[in-house]
């Protein structure tokens, strides 16, 4: 997903406001929007996945947001117990498709997945029809009749071609009658062209589109390249670019995580070797380290005292 839904009475809400009073509020605050947004580009129902089988964790989140670990867990603790996520091994959004109207998304998403089929089945019977044309002679081949089917095909092509650039937009509900209207006027190459810019403006500027064939013809009439549009060539070279980086990334975070799961295994079998007594005396630190005022939650009192021990073995073993 591009962008996520938040409520402009977020703030006002009964769960928000019990939070912001709380320790570290507004900076909890902050995480909980955070993690939605990154829900929103993971785009699997509000789990938190790195990839389908890699779910996030804490470390990850910490890494990820460049918050404190220790922030990290006391959020995902609250919002646990508020009921605002769940959390097993995957760490999940409550309610996700019901704020984020992800059915209707995904309703969208199958239309123009099937808008496409058709498109790319439409491709072989226009390709074999203009090789008959060039390799063929006229005399024999080139009646009104083949003429007139093969101007229907090349039509319907282009038409289903701009729906494809138009879809996700306001543009989209243009009427097939306008749309081969506006190619008999302007042209298909000019229709596909300024069909292109108009998506392009709108994904950018989110403009309300209340006459969509009206605004293409104004469009087609005086158009006029914007400095900041990308073909659509350039922009497909570029989401390569970004796919790659992104896969780079995404095995650079799987093997940090295997790296992090490796230290807290590490880290947790350190603290099984430890006497009750050294123990006691780290979760002591821990909670002498707590904001004075506040109760420190067991859970996240044996999370920093895990690290204490962990932090003093590696300066014990550099010395």
């Amino acid at each position: 997903m591009e962008w996520v839904k938040v409520r402009c009475d977020v703030f006002e809400h009964r769960k928000i406001k019990l939070i912001r009073k709380g320790p570290r509020g507004d900076t909890l605050v902050l995480l909980w929007v955070m993690l939605i947004a990154e829900a929103g580009k993971c785009g699997r129902g509000g789990a938190l996945m790195i990839s389908e089988n890699k779910p996030y964790t804490a470390e990850t989140l910490s890494l990820l947001l460049a918050m404190p670990e220790s922030v990290v867990e006391q959020g995902l603790e609250l919002f646990a117990r508020l009921e605002m996520i769940e959390r097993d091994e995957v760490i999940r959004i409550r309610n996700w498709r019901k704020y984020q109207s992800e059915d209707k998304l995904e309703v969208r998403r199958e239309k123009d997945r099937l808008r496409q089929q058709r498109h790319r089945e439409k491709e072989p019977e226009v390709s074999q029809s203009v090789s008959r044309d060039i390799n063929v002679s006229p005399s024999r081949d080139v009646t009104p009749e083949n003429r007139t089917e093969k101007n229907r095909v090349d039509k319907t092509t282009t038409t289903e071609g701009v729906r494809l650039l138009l879809s996700q937009t306001p543009l989209s509900h243009i009427s097939d009658q306008e749309l081969g209207g506006l190619m008999q006027r302007h042209g298909p190459g000019r229709l596909r062209q300024a069909a292109d810019v108009a998506a392009e403006t709108w994904r950018r500027d989110r403009n309300e589109i209340r006459n969509p064939g009206g605004y293409l013809n104004t469009l087609c009439e005086a158009l006029v390249i914007p400095d900041w549009y990308v073909p659509p060539d350039e922009r497909q070279k570029r989401a390569q670019a970004t796919r790659r980086r992104q896969e780079m990334q995404t095995a650079g975070l799987v093997a940090q995580q295997m790296a992090e799961q490796a230290e807290n295994k590490a880290r947790d079998e350190l603290w099984q070797s430890l006497s009750d007594t050294e123990r006691d005396q780290f979760c002591t630190v821990a909670r002498d380290e707590y904001p004075v005022g506040t109760h420190a939650p067991e859970g996240v009192v044996q999370i920093l005292a895990k690290m204490k021990a962990w932090e003093a073995r590696q300066v014990s073993g550099c010395s």
